[in-house]
């Protein structure tokens, strides 16, 4: 008798189906490392982006230090100009002063202002003669803002020929201080607004019995001496 056949196994089956189970891990490996390439190609142009940023940062911190430091020289110049401006300004007044006090006529004329300044100084001051002026004018505008007519007359500016005759005219008016009549130097804006600034300073010291004057827009602060002519103690 021939020799039974051994029954064949189904295995074919099973073979296919171990073969696309490989198929499909491999396809999900594949799948996975494209995923991880690509995420570290963003990683890459991420750092790339940040390093480039960082650079260009950098650059421009440097642009604005150095921006900064000619702005500060720029300002450091402007301030040196202005003072030096001022200073010219307050030399070109050098023989000029301003009076406060008298009386304004309807459409004064400068030469009428000048004879007005001579009659009052001299009078007032008890000066020996009549002070050389070179011109006298008001400042300020003749109305108020709002058209009416100014309850306080302006104030007149006069420049004097001699500094010396200017400065005896004002040590004469702090010594009488004429009723009405107020008598000061006149100068620039700048130098007056430095002035205003300081003058709670000047009024406590002078409270105290204090000396205290400006020069240009420097405050003096002495403590009087007896027997001068400051001295009110007497």
């Amino acid at each position: 008798m021939p020799p039974k056949s051994k029954p064949k196994t189904k295995t074919t089956s099973r073979d296919e189906t171990n073969e696309q189970d490989d198929y499909i891990s491999l396809s999900i490996v594949k799948q996975l490392m494209a995923q991880q390439e690509s995420a570290f190609k963003l990683m890459v142009e991420s750092l790339m982006k940040a390093t480039t940023s960082r650079t260009v940062l950098d650059k421009n911190i440097v642009e604005i230090q150095s921006i900064t430091g000619e702005l500060s020289n720029v300002k450091m110049s402007l301030y040196a100009y202005c003072n030096k401006t001022t200073d010219l300004e307050n030399r070109s007044r050098r023989n000029n002063i301003r009076i406060i006090g008298i009386p304004e006529k309807r459409n004064e004329t400068w030469e009428e202002s000048k004879v007005m300044v001579k009659a009052a100084l001299t009078e007032k001051l008890g000066l020996a003669q009549e002070p050389r002026i070179e011109r006298a004018h008001r400042v300020g505008k003749p109305t108020q803002t709002n058209g009416s007519a100014r309850e306080t007359p302006r104030h007149i500016v006069c420049r004097l020929y001699d500094w010396k005759e200017k400065q005896n005219i004002l040590k004469q008016a702090r010594i009488i201080k004429p009723s009405g009549l107020y008598v000061h130097e006149d100068v620039a804006e700048a130098t007056m607004a430095k002035r205003r600034e300081q003058m709670p300073r000047l009024r406590q010291a002078k409270q105290e019995g204090k000396i205290a004057y400006f020069v240009l827009d420097k405050l003096v602060i002495k403590d009087k001496q007896p027997g001068s002519i400051n001295d009110s103690s007497n």
